[in-house]
């Protein structure tokens, strides 16, 4: 299967204290000083929908999210366009662009000791439902692609795939799973294999 449109979902470790409305003024000033590869474009603040997409980094080629669309914390990254020749390939920059994001914004001044990213677990959610639709023959058809990705992204380590038991209405979700991995430990693995 190869599917172009996907997020990834990193979670925060328990005991976050950042203010969410610190990231817009921690965006914005991504934008002005070029802080992210790519072109970043906006930000928009969606902090007042119930489980919804929170603060937001709109990019060219991806959307990143600290939020909280299935009740729990976390940095999503919607892939929109971007690199890579194949699903494989794609879901390797993914983890990549995302793992600088999370290791940039623990660094950042305003957020440094009040939020910490798991890099040893992520889900990855298909956007494409015609695709794959949410059910066991797309979990089995995306598996070997997703196990490919985790052996580059989490090189010599044991690696946990399963598909996370949702409503069949909703996206298709599988979850990826190591040991603990802190964002900036990932992000040198990720570029070291990129």
């Amino acid at each position: 299967m190869n599917i172009d449109r996907f997020c990834l979902k990193f979670y925060a470790r328990s005991g976050a204290t950042v203010d969410e409305g610190s990231f817009i003024e921690v965006f914005h000033d991504w934008i002005r000083r070029r802080k992210l590869a790519g072109v970043l474009i906006d930000v928009a603040d969606y902090r007042h929908v119930p489980d919804g997409p929170g603060v937001m980094l709109i990019t060219h080629d991806i959307n990143f999210s600290m939020e909280h669309t299935d009740g729990r914390f976390g940095l999503l990254a919607q892939r929109k366009l971007g690199p890579g020749d194949d699903h494989v390939n794609r879901i390797v920059e993914l983890a990549r662009s995302t793992a600088a994001f999370g290791a940039l914004l623990e660094s950042d001044r305003r957020v440094k000791g009040k939020l910490s990213l798991e890099g040893g677990l992520f889900h990855y959610l298909a956007n494409d439902r015609l695709l794959a639709p949410n059910n066991e023959e797309s979990f089995t058809a995306l598996l070997p692609d997703l196990a490919a990705a985790a052996a580059i992204i989490y090189p010599g380590q044991n690696v946990s795939i399963s598909r996370l038991p949702n409503d069949p209405r909703d996206r298709l979700t599988i979850v990826v799973e190591t040991g603990r991995v802190d964002m900036k430990t990932l992000l040198e693995r990720v570029r070291a294999a990129v």
